[in-house]
């Protein structure tokens, strides 16, 4: 995840500063691939007939025009279960981080604003959280909810990593409100809230959080590239998005054994991932580069 100081989380900006200068539209580029990714994932299944989890052909045919990423181990179509498990890698580091940010802006906020004992507390728990290995906490978490926890809308086994990566990940961000807001309680228009005897929850929800929110924008797309990287792995560990559900990490996992004869099974859920990393990355240059006041 990131580094933290007594000031704030030291993160390390992912930056693909080439790729920017290469093109001054390609955040418009990056963004469109995305959604391109995603609107395939929703059309090809009524395009071609069948859906990821179908079986559709024998298995491992090699890519041709009826399967142009070939069939996996099941005869199921590689084409549609990739892009079909963009919903998944997509989606769930989404709601991963949204979640991490509202906790950690909130918090972070909030305590440093009534400062004092409150305000020491909160860093010791976060050097605490930050210190612990989370993915101990995820395949502690998987061992006592299981693979098998139902939840509408969400695959199984997606509740064990939501749950461990927001107890994490959300101090970091609080880190970063707290850095935000030791400059931010100074300014005028807070003073003047204060005077005129406005609540310490309406000073937070509706003066500094907003503010906090737009300059943890840029670090949370660099989460979601991190957290994406670790759903996928997680699959080595029995502890990822339970099968038979679409998941670029599930798919890679199930064909390392036949890489050398079926390679079609594991390089095109990677390519995938890598574009869509790729693509995360030259979002979050646009965006820091526009919160720095400069052009690339």
């Amino acid at each position: 995840m990131t580094v933290s100081t007594a000031t704030g989380p030291l993160r390390p900006r992912v930056r693909f500063t080439g790729l920017a200068r290469l093109s001054p539209r390609a955040g418009v580029v990056a963004s469109a691939s995305l959604i391109f990714i995603l609107v395939m994932s929703l059309v090809l299944p009524a395009v071609t007939g069948y859906g990821p989890d179908q079986f559709v052909d024998l298995p491992y045919q090699a890519p041709s025009l009826a399967h142009p990423f070939g069939t996996d181990g099941f005869g199921r179509d590689v084409m549609v279960r990739t892009f079909a498990a963009s919903r998944v890698d997509y989606l769930i580091p989404l709601l991963i981080v949204a979640i991490s940010v509202i906790i950690g802006c909130v918090v972070g906020v909030a305590v440093t604003l009534i400062g004092g004992f409150a305000e020491w507390i909160m860093m010791r728990v976060t050097d605490a959280i930050i210190a612990f290995p989370f993915l101990i906490l995820i395949l502690a978490l998987v061992v006592v909810f299981g693979q098998t926890v139902n939840v509408p809308f969400l695959p199984n086994g997606t509740i064990p990593i939501i749950v461990a990566v927001v107890l994490t990940g959300w101090a970091y961000y609080a880190r970063l409100a707290r850095s935000q807001t030791l400059s931010l309680r100074e300014m005028d228009y807070i003073t003047a809230a204060r005077i005129m005897g406005y609540s310490t929850a309406r000073i937070v929800f509706r003066h500094i959080t907003p503010k906090v929110l737009g300059a943890s924008v840029s670090y949370a797309i660099g989460d979601l590239i991190v957290v994406m990287g670790l759903i996928a792995s997680l699959s080595l560990f029995g502890a990822g998005i339970a099968p038979p559900t679409a998941e670029w990490g599930q798919m890679m996992f199930e064909g390392r054994s036949v890489l050398d004869q079926y390679w079609w099974v594991t390089v095109f859920p990677l390519l995938f991932i890598i574009v869509s990393a790729v693509s995360l990355a030259a979002i979050a240059e646009r965006l820091v580069a526009r919160l720095e006041g400069r052009t690339q």
